[in-house]
């Protein structure tokens, strides 16, 4: 199995300035820009659920605390 090498110069260009003369850098921030934009992360499984430390915990009534059996009678 032998594959044809693929030139440069059959290849599309990633990008293509139009108009104007952009430095160096320029180029290189729009690329990293386009970059990792178009990154996507990939697929991403189900995640565990992980309740430590929760900010709907402070609202329940804490058990064990001196006020924690007010309507108790003995």
């Amino acid at each position: 199995m032998s594959e044809a090498p693929v030139n440069e110069s059959t290849q599309k260009p990633f990008l293509t300035v139009v108009s104007g003369n952009p430095t160096d850098e320029d180029v290189a921030v729009l690329v990293t820009v386009l970059a990792g934009a178009g990154a996507g992360g990939g697929e991403q499984g189900p995640e565990v659920r992980n309740d430590w430390g929760r900010p709907v915990d402070r609202l329940r009534p804490q058990w064990g605390a001196p006020s924690s059996f007010t309507n108790l009678r003995y």
